[in-house]
């Protein structure tokens, strides 16, 4: 192998910046599990667990209330079929 190494020297370059560019993530979709109490009824009774709620949000500011976890799929996939499209 050799011992030279390879620099680059730039000071000459006329590239020219690249363009102004949204940045490109503007979505990060995610499941989260909600942090709350236990929500109970009125009688003191447990209306559902924790564990069988989720929440979906997304940087674009989608954030849904605690969903059972069939929902927050369903939400989910509908917000990902959205991004989808906008990217096409």
């Amino acid at each position: 192998m050799s011992e030279h190494r390879f620099t680059l020297n730039n000071t000459s370059a006329t590239i020219a910046p690249a363009a102004v560019r949204p940045p490109h993530h503007l979505h990060n979709l995610r499941y989260k599990k909600p942090t709350e109490a236990t929500r109970t009824s009125p009688e003191g009774h447990t209306l559902r667990a924790l564990s069988d709620l989720t929440v979906v949000t997304c940087a674009c500011g989608l954030t849904t209330p605690a969903l059972p976890n069939d929902e927050a799929r369903l939400a989910y996939e509908e917000h990902r079929n959205e991004i989808r499209d906008e990217m096409a």
